[in-house]
């Protein structure tokens, strides 16, 4: 019986969540304010616009359609619905992280991200 315990206080301790920053927090520092605009038409992933263009062009350098951007990784119920304003953390791609698209409209150019959070609604 006591196997069982030990298994299941560390089956639980593994299920913890690590969150760093809680979800009503500020943007933080490493934070990218993000608003989705739903299913990109030629790679069928998360399209959006990203709020501070300046510092996402230093991180992964000059974008012909900035700020626009598709977002890699970033969880379909955070970006299916338009409209939702998102703190995200980001990256640029690696060599295997490629999607492939359909080439027939522009090609926005991609980021992974690592963390994403729904934006506070001020007041709650």
């Amino acid at each position: 019986m006591k196997k069982y315990l030990v298994l299941l206080a560390l089956s639980m301790a593994g299920c913890r969540q690590n969150d760093d920053i809680a979800p009503d927090a500020a943007k933080a520092d490493d934070e990218f304010e993000i608003e989705t605009m739903g299913r990109n038409q030629d790679c069928g992933i998360a399209q959006v616009y990203v709020k501070d263009a300046a510092r996402i062009t230093q991180l992964l350098g000059p974008a012909a359609y900035a700020p626009v951007y598709t977002a890699l990784k970033l969880d379909t119920a955070l970006w299916v619905s338009k409209n939702h304003t998102l703190y995200v953390r980001v990256r640029k791609p690696g060599p295997g992280e490629a999607v492939l698209c359909t080439a027939m409209g522009p090609g926005y150019q991609m980021f992974v991200v690592t963390s994403a959070r729904l934006k506070p609604v001020a007041g709650q």
